[in-house]
């Protein structure tokens, strides 16, 4: 079916196939990689967009209604505030010596962001800056509950959302004045070049526009792409997995599962006790635990793919707290380890045990 709608200013008319999501049309359709898609089900906020002035999760938004609707991305933000000078010719990119946009003006938001360090890994930065204009859109002068309370289904790793906070008061600042404060640092004794000065991260503006390429941004000629059937119980054995179903669609290449993998099953951190796909010896742990990853000619028949593998499980008792997990006949997740469900054993001594528990007003054991 045809889609029309106009994207950050230029009109664009798409076969679309029914179903497709808004941010699946502008990501892989239009090439603006800006949008992320984070949780895909419209929890993390990295997905957000402006249709007709409203903020939106365009993970779940159905691209159809956005027929005729006037799109804004992240791509497009600066470009709305066009008639203010943020140039960022300061800013000079390490890894390749241009931004690509080394003489664009910058949105207050995307310029506050970059000095008051409130994008860092960057995945979340699009979703926050895109939400934060419907904010000062309307009311450019909130206070930080009005802020927090704009962001509050926005969710960041990073910063610890001060920062961001920070750098929604400071882009307001820069609206109503024209004059972007500083950001307010704790002091440093003795001051040093570099140490304790407000110093942009030399991606922040990729990161802010939303040229910044992560892994699912890149495309390629004859790209294969995957999908993966995740564990439907939070604990139990994978008796058989019948992927013939989903091998006989074309376009589907193959399906893999742990009987594929050739070396080293288990990754992880602190411990090599995460399977790369549940399955064997290995039960699934978790709901969302990987079972199988098929490869397909395109995203869409992947998925489709997935809702075709048949697998028989044997469900097991689940461990949901800390408590449980050390009882006696606790189920064991962990069968391999010579400690079963502990992990490590810490004992932390700090000073006089005894004259503490005497001047305490209350001991719970």
């Amino acid at each position: 079916p045809a889609l029309t709608l106009t994207v950050n200013g230029v009109e664009h008319a798409l076969d679309v196939p029914a179903g497709r999501f808004l941010a699946e049309v502008l990501r892989y359709d239009l090439g603006l990689t800006g949008t992320k898609i984070g949780c895909n089900e419209a929890e993390c906020g990295a997905c957000t967009v402006i249709v007709d002035g409203r903020s939106v999760d365009s993970c779940i938004f159905p691209a159809f209604k956005a027929q005729g609707a006037e799109v804004l991305t992240i791509e497009g933000v600066a470009a709305t505030w066009a008639a203010h000078q943020s140039p960022v010719s300061n800013l000079q990119s390490q890894e390749n010596g241009d931004w690509r946009l080394e003489t664009e003006e910058l949105h207050p938001l995307q310029e506050a962001f970059v000095h008051y360090g409130a994008t860092q890994c960057g995945f979340c930065t699009p979703g926050f800056i895109m939400q934060s204009k419907t904010l000062l859109d309307a009311n450019d002068n909130p206070g930080d509950d009005e802020i927090k309370h704009c962001l509050k289904d926005t969710y960041c790793r990073c910063t610890g959302y001060t920062s961001i906070v920070g750098a929604v008061k400071a882009a307001a600042e820069k609206m109503r004045t024209g004059h972007l404060p500083e950001p307010e640092l704790p002091g440093v004794v003795e001051p040093l070049a570099q140490i304790g000065k407000p110093l942009p991260r030399p991606d922040a503006v990729a990161k802010v526009t939303g040229t910044a390429m992560y892994t699912d941004d890149y495309l390629f000629a004859e790209m294969l792409h995957g999908a993966t059937l995740r564990s439907e119980h939070p604990h139990a054995r994978i008796l058989s997995i019948d992927a013939s179903a989903a091998l006989a669609l074309p376009g589907v290449h193959c399906v893999l599962t742990q009987a594929d993998i050739p070396g080293e099953l288990r990754h992880g951190l602190v411990e090599y006790d995460w399977p790369a796909f549940a399955g064997g010896q290995f039960p699934a742990r978790y709901v969302g635990d990987p079972i199988a990853l098929v490869v397909a000619d395109t995203n869409e028949l992947a998925h489709d793919a997935l809702k075709l593998i048949k697998v028989e499980y044997e469900v097991l008792p689940a461990v949901t707290d800390p408590v449980s997990a050390r009882r006696p006949d606790a189920p064991v997740l962990h069968p391999d380890r010579p400690d079963g469900n502990l992990l490590k054993h810490i004992k932390v001594r700090h000073g006089d045990l005894e004259a503490g528990f005497a001047a305490a007003d209350v001991i719970v054991e």
